[in-house]
């Protein structure tokens, strides 16, 4: 899924507060329903509780979250919870299998007391009663009450969110031009977007500029997460000399002097300008 057209323009100040380092994003090209359920759930941490709602300016309840992402990203999914539970998708029965943007069900005594979407590193996101917002916890933490899990990701869909995940590992590690790849205490940006692609079993080139020759060629108004998008700079004379990894909503997470690896917007400024095209590796 991750739908590769964008339909809508919307306002990233959430994701700015919540995700990045780094600079405004525009309307160009961002839109929630081309990012991935985990990023967009991030998102929405924070957003008010309400029983029987499901949308950003009403508010949230358990189910209502859950729906709300994966109606944005185009997952046909029921409303409530019991449905949700009871949904053709492949069930998961230990807590130990669950993987990212996977719907956890928690309850007791046979009933289901509430659900969230399971984010990586042991925690979840849910909108939450008690907190009177939506939250993260840590799935440990109801370890006792975990009943099951449905996973509605495909392979590829899965991939693409660990590997913004996998990203994600390495906020603020600190640009190196050059860095030494196979060790991550720097990077510059293409030995980053290597590093990342490997641990997802991923293999390419060591410059951007090759990495420009994998995969699939793609457009600018179809990128998906996950997707390599490319640039030049003031150094590389005209060609390709940068590389990000496009996280969806108009933005990429890349490492480029002050402040390393972060979040950017491809939408304006000088990477909008600088823009030389984009590969697709996960099909």
């Amino acid at each position: 899924m991750f739908r590769s057209v964008v339909k809508r323009a919307v306002s990233v100040t959430a994701a700015i507060t919540i995700l990045m380092t780094g600079g405004l994003a525009g309307t160009a090209y961002g839109a929630k329903d081309d990012m991935d359920p985990v990023s967009l759930a991030r998102e929405l941490v924070g957003s008010s509780y309400s029983a029987g709602q499901n949308a950003p300016v009403k508010g949230f309840d358990a189910s209502g979250l859950v729906h709300y992402v994966y109606q944005t990203l185009d997952y046909e999914i029921p409303r409530y919870m019991n449905a949700q539970y009871k949904m053709d998708k492949p069930f998961i029965e230990s807590l130990s299998d669950v993987e990212p943007g996977d719907i956890v069900f928690f309850g007791e005594n046979g009933f289901i007391d509430f659900n969230g979407i399971y984010m990586g590193n042991n925690q979840f996101a849910m909108s939450s009663k008690m907190m009177d917002k939506v939250v993260l916890r840590n799935v440990n933490s109801y370890k006792s009450q975990f009943i099951g899990a449905r996973r509605v990701l495909t392979k590829a869909d899965l991939l693409r969110a660990n590997l913004i995940l996998d990203a994600r590992k390495y906020l603020g590690t600190p640009y190196v031009f050059g860095a030494k790849y196979g060790q991550t205490k720097t990077f510059d940006c293409s030995s980053f977007v290597k590093t990342v692609f490997a641990q997802n079993n991923i293999e390419l080139p060591r410059v951007s500029r090759n990495q420009a020759l994998e995969g699939k060629y793609v457009t600018r108004q179809n990128l998906q997460v996950g997707d390599l998008v490319f640039f030049t700079t003031k150094d590389s004379g005209g060609k390709i000399g940068h590389v990000g990894i496009y996280t969806g909503d108009g933005m990429m997470i890349h490492t480029y002097g002050e402040g390393g690896v972060k979040y950017s917007t491809i939408e304006s400024g000088w990477w909008d300008d600088h823009y030389v095209t984009a590969r697709r590796l996960v099909q």
